[in-house]
């Protein structure tokens, strides 16, 4: 990990390589669904790659490693329970899904109601797909900025369509 810490490509390739299967492996102990078990993978490797800087290479490794991926396993789910408690399950499917169409008119509206740059937030981050540092750049203004007048559009949208 030192070696990848001094900006060593080949050594932090090894690296992952050398210890995917064993964080796989024990990720496995504590996940069944294949589907949880690949999102905390990466979400380890992600959490990893973040944070090299803070590892100190005078100490262990592993315990190092495993922290990362308790934690991301302990977010995972977090993340899961909350996200259940929100779910609301149905016995019957609705017989006619909502059509994006009938849905439209009302959105077209809302947005004509926000202000321009709230309105230009939106569009640009949710319509256009463009990530924040494009849109900012775009808007003219810091990514920060653009988030706010986003939240801001997001809130009042909220509110706009009764959801």
């Amino acid at each position: 990990m030192a070696r990848a810490q001094a900006g060593d490509r080949d050594a932090y390739r090894s690296l992952l390589e050398e210890i995917g299967p064993i964080v796989l492996g024990w990720l496995r102990r504590w996940l069944t669904d294949a589907e949880d078990l690949a999102d905390v993978y990466q979400d380890t490797l992600v959490h990893l790659h973040r944070a090299r800087h803070t590892y100190d290479p005078t100490r262990a490794f592993e315990p190092w490693l495993f922290a990362i991926a308790r934690n991301a396993a302990a977010d995972h789910g977090r993340r899961r329970r909350r996200r259940r408690a929100w779910e609301t399950a149905v016995d019957d499917l609705p017989e006619v899904a909502m059509e994006g169409e009938a849905f439209e008119p009302a959105l077209a509206e809302a947005l004509r109601a926000l202000p321009q740059p709230q309105r230009e937030a939106f569009t640009m981050l949710k319509l256009e797909g463009l990530s924040v540092g494009d849109a900012a750049a775009r808007a003219g203004v810091s990514p920060g900025a653009l988030k706010v007048r986003a939240h801001r559009a997001y809130k009042a949208l909220r509110a706009l369509l009764g959801s």
